[in-house]
C-alpha cells in the first residue's frame, strides 16, 4: 500500500492542508454516483450501482498538478480517478477497460 499524501500548500502559500479539500464525499461519475470515504491508507469507494466497495490509493501528482488515485491491482488494468487539481471537485474516471467518464463532486444538501 502507498501512503496517503500530505497536501502541500500551493506555491508556498501559508494555507494549511486543513483548509484544502480532500478526496471524499459524493461524486457523479458518468451517469452514476459513488461515495468516497477515507480509510487508514486508502479511499473506500462505494458505487450506487454495484455491490461491495473498491479501494483506491493515491498514486501521484502530475507535473501539471493533477492528482491520480488508482484502484487495487487484480492482474488487469486499474481504474483511475484523475482530478484537475487538489480540490478534488472535477476530473475524469478511467475504467479498467479504457472507457472515460466525467467526474464532478456533488454538493450535499444544505441542512437547516
Amino acid at each position: 500500500m502507498r501512503p496517503v499524501p500530505v497536501l502541500a500548500s500551493p506555491q508556498g502559500s501559508s494555507e494549511t492542508s486543513a483548509s484544502q479539500s480532500e478526496f471524499e464525499g459524493r461524486y457523479k461519475v458518468g451517469n452514476t454516483t459513488c461515495t468516497v470515504v477515507p480509510i487508514k491508507m486508502a479511499f473506500e469507494v462505494k458505487w450506487i450501482k454495484g455491490r461491495g466497495v473498491m479501494n483506491f490509493f493515491f498514486d501521484k501528482t502530475t507535473p501539471d498538478g493533477k492528482s491520480i488515485f488508482v484502484s487495487d491491482d487484480f492482474g488487469k488494468s486499474r481504474d483511475k480517478f484523475i482530478f484537475d487539481n487538489n480540490l478534488y471537485n472535477s476530473g475524469i474516471f478511467i475504467r479498467a477497460d479504457g472507457k472515460v467518464f466525467a467526474v464532478e463532486r456533488l454538493r450535499d444538501p444544505v441542512k437547516d
